[in-house]
This record gives C-alpha cells, structure tokens and sequence, in this order.
C-alpha cells in the first residue's frame, strides 16, 4: 500500500505538500501514511479514490469515475427563506459526499435546502456545494451571513445604492444585504428516489 501510494503520488507529479492540499491533510500525515508510520484513514481514502487511487493497480479506480463520490465539509440544513444559525463549514467534522467534481477540500462545502424561497432553482433536500469567497458576486446565489450571525441562501442583487438579497421565489420578499457573503454556489445535487440529477459550474451558478 505505502509503495503504491508514494508511486500514485509520483505519477500524478505532486508534492508531498500538493497532495496534502488534494487530500486536505497536512504535508507530514502524507509523509507518514507514505513511510508506512500511520494509517490511511477511512475519509482519506474516499478522497484518495476520488483521485483515481484504489490501493491496487495505480489509476484504476474500483468503481467507475463517473459513479465515483468524493466528500466535501457538510454544514447541515440552510433554510432559505428564514435564516438559521450559523456553524464554521472547516470547523465541521461531518461530510456530504458529492460528484468528484463537485469536490474541493480547499475551499468547498455544501449545505442542505429546508425551504422554498429558491425555488425553482433550489428545491427542499437538495444539495449545495458553495465555493468558499468573501467577494461580492452580483447575479450569483450566494451563502450569506448576516451582522447577527444567521446564515441564508439567496440571489445576489444590486438596486443602485446598496447589495440586496433576492429570492426566486415570488412569495418572498428582498432584503437588504446587511452582513458579509461566504460562498456562491457551484453545484446543485438533486436526489428523487434512485435518479440523480447534477448541475455544476465552476464559475458559479447564475439563475
């Protein structure tokens, strides 16, 4: 295991540091896990598939990499029509697994929707993957804390004098955008039975 893991390291050109930052672990865990001095752990190892590493033949993954699931930091339900408290996404310990290229241990995390107010785009249960930033991006739905702490999902508009919070949802109304943006959405899972349907853009989803 450890030789195919120092072997898969090489062959992908990484560093120890560059895998580290892949994998979301620090550069000495790698060196460790590659000395054979500590153990692969469980959620490691997820990500290690979802970059294509199996513990056997370098590159070939045990299951086909479009049905493969990778495990971003998971923040819990986000109602989007009425703002909840807000936990640190890095500071979690639970994970949602989500398409590889969905995942992003750097700087990526996904919430579940408990509402309507983002409908048609968002519906209840689905999941979202949020680009982490703190640059405001007009036209962008965003993850948006406000001054006291509470977390909502909008649409990110600007009137001419100041940023205001837009649902899609006629049935709801804007508001002023009076705090700081966390992350813009980037990836929509949609689950209804055994069908899955996926939306992903790197750049941002835009309504």
């Amino acid at each position: 295991m450890v030789d195919k893991l120092k072997e898969f390291r090489r062959d992908k050109g990484w560093t120890q540091q560059e895998m580290a930052e892949e994998l979301g672990v620090s550069r000495s865990l790698v060196a460790m896990m590659e000395s054979g001095g500590a153990e692969i752990a469980p959620k490691v190892m997820v990500r290690l598939r979802g970059l294509g590493f199996d513990g056997g033949e370098v590159g070939d993954p045990l299951i086909p990499a479009s049905q493969l699931l990778v495990p971003v930091t998971y923040i819990g339900y986000i109602a989007a029509s009425d703002p909840v408290n807000w936990t640190d996404p890095f500071e979690s310990e639970t994970f949602e697994f989500v398409p590889p290229e969905m995942g992003d241990p750097r700087g990526r995390f996904a919430c579940r929707i408990s509402s309507d107010s983002m409908y048609p785009l968002l519906e209840p249960q689905d999941v979202c993957v949020f680009q982490r930033t703190d640059v405001p991006r007009i036209g962008h739905v965003i993850l948006f804390r406000s001054e006291d702490g509470l977390v909502t999902v909008k649409q990110l508009k600007h009137d001419g004098e100041q940023y205001i919070l837009l649902p899609l949802n006629a049935r709801y109304d804007a508001f002023p955008a009076e705090g700081a943006m966390l992350g813009y959405l980037v990836g929509i899972v949609r689950e209804r039975g055994t069908q899955r349907i996926t939306i992903y853009d790197s750049s941002g989803i835009i309504p």
